[in-house]
């Protein structure tokens, strides 16, 4: 097993925590090392999470909309995610909820991508102000927030447009930035930082 490349840790998103994350080279097998990894890393910096200190075989399972499921020597085990960016395949676990999380690289949103027709004006406002007047970045930010959030709630994009959700800033926390994503059905509480090449988001709900 392999480890990992790139790898970041949140105590605490909103009501829940912990949450660790990170990355490896996409190829065969990098779901379950990637994983292997992160419960590592969960288990030594959370060690009042009991639960995942148990050893036992992993199972990694979808639910019918896709969204993955954990279970940890046959328990529920924390809430996982994964988003493919490039050549790496990115995870992850959180020791409570669900979780969701996305990783938009800016190449994806070069002209002509419809901004108007995805991006809200008065989000579009605030992450264009942020990103410096970086058109890429701030769409590669907006977008990663809620595909993020649409993974948590374990419903993708089948029942609404990007368009419908809102995206909005709270603060500044740590090396990100503290979101909600309004969606149809809910507040999701997320996180954003970018990257060299684009952008990561983690969402929980």
């Amino acid at each position: 097993m392999s480890g990992l490349i790139k790898t970041g840790w949140l105590a605490r998103l909103g009501s829940k925590g912990p949450l660790v994350y990170g990355a490896m080279p996409n190829g065969p097998g990098v779901r379950e090392d990637l994983i292997a990894c992160l419960l590592a890393v969960l288990r030594k910096m959370a060690p009042e999470e009991g639960k995942y200190l148990e050893q036992g075989t992993v199972v990694l399972k979808a639910e019918p909309l896709g969204r993955p499921v954990l279970f940890v020597g046959g328990k529920p085990g924390p809430g996982v995610s994964f988003s493919k960016a490039g050549e790496w395949l990115w995870g992850v676990l959180a020791a409570q909820g669900r979780v969701g999380l996305d990783v938009a690289l800016i190449s994806e949103f070069r002209p002509p991508y419809p901004y108007s027709r995805v991006f809200l004006p008065e989000e579009w406002q605030w992450a264009w102000t942020f990103s410096q007047g970086d058109t890429l970045r701030a769409a590669a930010l907006l977008w990663a927030a809620k595909e993020a959030a649409v993974k948590a709630l374990g419903v993708g994009f089948h029942y609404w447009e990007p368009s419908v959700m809102k995206v909005k800033y709270q603060q500044t926390l740590g090396e990100g930035l503290a979101l909600e994503v309004e969606t149809l059905s809910a507040w999701v509480t997320a996180w954003a930082c970018y990257l060299e090449d684009g952008c990561l988001a983690l969402a929980v709900v």
